[in-house]
């Protein structure tokens, strides 16, 4: 079983993030469970949500304490999220218009904002870059691509599913491993 945690700000879309994941995972033949964390979130706060990928069945429903992989929406938030808690060594997936490197992990980046601002994922509140980085996190975990296609197609059926399939493929091709 593999857990991931997402860390984001309110309203970029870290629990929608987390289902995607987690229903990718059920069409690729696994087990996958989305675990959001409801606080006092607000817009613009940091919030956390977390995945769990297994070919067998999941037992755990408590939330992910030392996760195998952390996403980072936003890389102000990279210290934080790494000091909340990783495996060692565990997998950073960040947001960064750069390379960036953390501490001891595998760190893969991806510039998730340009993506999604050259796809026009823009509403007024902000960029929705959490369809970019789903398309970074299925590479990064092998998920393969035509199933990150048919979760996203099976979500948003039509001309919105195609947009938002162009920019997570367009992520799934750019995420790179900047150290290891």
């Amino acid at each position: 079983m593999i857990e991931l945690r997402i860390n984001g700000f309110g309203g970029q879309g870290s629990v929608t993030l987390a289902h995607m994941l987690a229903q990718a995972a059920l069409e690729n033949g696994e087990q996958g469970q989305a675990l959001p964390f409801f606080g006092v979130e607000r817009r613009g706060a940091p919030v956390r949500a977390a995945v769990r990928i297994s070919p067998t069945t999941i037992y755990a429903h408590s939330q992910c304490e030392l996760p195998d992989y952390v996403v980072v929406m936003s890389e102000k938030l990279t210290e934080a999220a790494v000091n909340e808690g990783i495996k060692v060594p565990g997998t950073v997936i960040v947001n960064a218009p750069y390379a960036v490197t953390v501490g001891n992990h595998t760190t893969w980046q991806v510039d998730a904002d340009t993506i999604a601002r050259e796809a026009g994922l823009v509403s007024a509140d902000g960029l929705f870059i959490n369809v970019p980085l789903f398309g970074a996190v299925c590479r990064v975990l092998d998920i393969p691509e035509n199933i990150m296609k048919q979760t996203i197609l099976k979500k948003w059926p039509g001309s919105k599913g195609e947009t938002n399939l162009q920019a997570a493929e367009k992520a799934y091709h750019l995420v790179k491993q900047t150290s290891k």
